[in-house]
């Protein structure tokens, strides 16, 4: 029978198996185009997209706290059931009403893993006292997360290119099994001074209640958690449209998941790296460098003809950015808040979703791609400036 350290150590080996299998989503480039081929318009799937958000926005704290509550292998078990529902419904999709419940279900499923695989890891290294090692855990799983989009960027736009339901039926199969392998993770154990809240209603509102407090009480969480989160949500809502830019070019769905997927490599290549860059820079130097990167890339998509460097870089700091500011956050939160925190953290990111999806999508449906494109560079330059005068108050 194994020891209590050797199932930690197995829980962040199965993880990176996970990871792959459930970032393995053949849907991922193609539900944008899918949906506009079945008579959704730019702005309908913009407000479809926010409506995800809103979802994840008005939820992520409550599941986050059925992670803190009642484990977080039993949240990331439910998380994988509620994408094997959505996906089905997304295969028999047909009106904005039935698009409508796949993105609900789809945004629940986000919910309950979002906080609580992370948590998971985290605490699995906790156990063992090498806390040290997370950035380069998370750095390995970024990049299995970013192969295994690769693969399924390719094998879902190929597979489209023929049949959508072909890439759709094939994430079925996927999904199912990975609802059984999220089985196999052992809980992490919780030292007696983190013990968690009752499992109760009340316990509930006291686990949600003591995170808030915790965020509002670190200017240092609260900053890590606001302009992190937006930095990457202006990122995706980039790689999104992106794929409808390129299909208004002429570009196939094979073609277009060839782009997505070189971005996906080489930000897994960098994500494994970023524990280096982050000992070389320091925490403060890498906060301030690879937003600015991200941001000056975003003007280079508004004004070039030829976007695909800069949609690259994008892509590469994204990841990044995401491996080293998480690792920053769970640094400074508690285990027994650790998947509530990093849930509200999320539900940041899907408020800043919410506001900028239906924007882009409406500037590129009534005027242009590239007016869109200038928008959100002006945006994200204003949000630079601001958090850098912000991060030199903290500091």
């Amino acid at each position: 029978m194994k020891t209590m350290k050797e199932l930690m150590e197995s829980n962040i080996k199965k993880n990176y198996v996970f990871s792959f299998l459930m970032n393995f989503r053949l849907s991922s480039g193609l539900w944008m185009i899918y949906m506009a081929s079945r008579g959704m318009s730019l702005t309908q799937i913009g407000f479809l997209e926010g409506i995800f958000h809103v979802t994840s926005l008005t939820m992520e704290v409550p599941t986050g706290s059925i992670g803190d509550l009642f484990g977080r292998k039993l949240s990331r078990s439910m998380g994988r059931c509620l994408s094997f529902a959505s996906i089905l419904i997304l295969i028999g999709s047909t009106s904005f009403l039935h698009f409508t419940a796949f993105m609900i279900l789809a945004a629940l499923s986000y919910n309950l893993e979002s906080g609580s695989g992370e948590a998971l890891v985290y605490d699995s290294i906790k156990y063992l006292g090498r806390e040290d090692r997370f950035m380069s855990v998370l750095g390995k799983q970024e990049a299995v997360f970013q192969v295994s989009s690769v693969g399924a960027l390719l094998l879902g736009g190929l597979l489209g290119t023929f049949d959508y339901h072909l890439a759709f039926w094939t994430s079925v199969g996927i999904i199912g099994f990975s609802i059984f392998y999220s089985l196999s993770f052992t809980e992490p154990p919780i030292s007696e001074s983190e013990t968690r809240n009752p499992k109760s209603l009340l316990g509930f509102f006291v686990q949600i209640s003591e995170s808030f407090t915790l965020i509002a009480g670190d200017r240092k969480v609260s900053f890590l958690i606001f302009f992190v989160q937006a930095i990457l949500a202006f990122s995706t809502c980039i790689f999104f449209y992106m794929q409808n830019y390129w299909k208004g070019l002429g570009r196939n769905e094979f073609q277009i998941g060839v782009f997505l997927a070189i971005g996906s490599f080489l930000a897994g290549l960098m994500a494994m790296k970023v524990h280096r860059i982050s000992f070389l820079l320091k925490e403060k130097k890498v906060l301030i460098v690879l937003p600015l990167i991200s941001v000056l890339a975003m003007w280079g998509v508004a004004f070039s003809t030829n976007k695909l460097p800069f949609f690259l870089a994008i892509s590469i700091v994204e990841s990044m950015l995401f491996v080293a500011g998480t690792d920053y956050l769970n640094r400074l939160i508690p285990s027994k808040s650790r998947a509530t925190v990093i849930s509200f953290s999320s539900m940041v990111y899907s408020l800043t979703m919410i506001i900028i999806f239906p924007i882009f999508g409406r500037i590129a449906d009534r005027v242009s791609f590239g007016v869109a494109f200038f928008s959100l560079a002006v945006a994200a330059s204003f949000l630079y400036v601001i958090s850098m005068y912000l991060l030199k108050r903290i500091t």
